[in-house]
């Protein structure tokens, strides 16, 4: 493998170690370095879990059987002999179409006054980009998608709400995404999707999965209510 990587290997919990990197190549996509290694690690047999983020790893251990040195010891061998090749395939595209407005969109108007742009500006930019998925958490099924247009990236809201409407579209930073469950957010909500990103029938019950690419597409409230009909 070639020396481009350094990677740093912490302590996260107990029995969780946390990999990051020190050193890497400039331009790296982070986000499918880091699914590549998860996949890689999986498939080692010597974790509990592996579960990647933008730019780290989790990785939890069975403390009983290892101790915390030599969990350390392994995964940077491992690491060390992963061999990053950046996937040229395309990536599936999801298509979700979202109803865009003051009935759905609850911080559209706050929105559109702090970037001086219109609604018709916010859906335009929004909608015009595919998005990658750059991770999935806080909660089971929530897709961290990115990059958001620059004209669009607004922080979090100070005061985070109680319960947001499942399927309700936020953007925060650089950040895009859809909440699948109802639920407390953060995130300033633009749209609602009419279709369901978590069926518990399925094998893989969640819509949304890494390694995808997410575009929205504008519907009007005629087609939002018909939608499952």
């Amino acid at each position: 493998m070639s020396n481009v990587y350094r990677f740093n290997i912490s302590d996260f919990s107990e029995d969780l170690l946390l990999v990051e990197l020190d050193q890497a190549p400039e331009h790296l996509n982070f986000s499918s370095f880091f699914l590549s290694l998860s996949t890689y690690l999986r498939k080692k047999l010597d974790w509990v879990e592996v579960v990647a983020a933008e730019k780290s790893i989790a990785v939890k251990y069975d403390y009983l059987n290892i101790t915390d040195s030599k969990a350390k010891e392994l995964i940077l061998s491992q690491v060390k002999e992963f061999d990053f090749k950046a996937e040229s395939k395309t990536k599936p595209l999801l298509r979700v179409p979202v109803y865009y407005s003051d009935e759905f969109g609850l911080d559209i108007e706050q929105i559109t006054k702090t970037k001086s742009i219109t609604i018709e500006e916010l859906i335009n930019l929004h909608s015009n980009i595919e998005y990658e998925v750059k991770m999935i958490g806080f909660n089971p099924g929530f897709a961290y998608l990115g990059d958001l247009d620059e004209k669009l990236r607004i922080p979090r809201l100070s005061k985070p709400r109680i319960n947001i409407l499942p399927g309700s579209v936020g953007i925060a930073e650089n950040r895009t995404g859809i909440y699948p469950f109802g639920g407390p957010g953060g995130w300033n909500i633009v749209g609602r999707t009419p279709i369901k990103l978590f069926d518990e029938n399925k094998e893989n019950p969640f819509l949304i999965k890494q390694d995808m690419r997410v575009k929205f597409e504008p519907i009007t409230k005629k087609e939002f209510e018909s939608f499952n009909k």
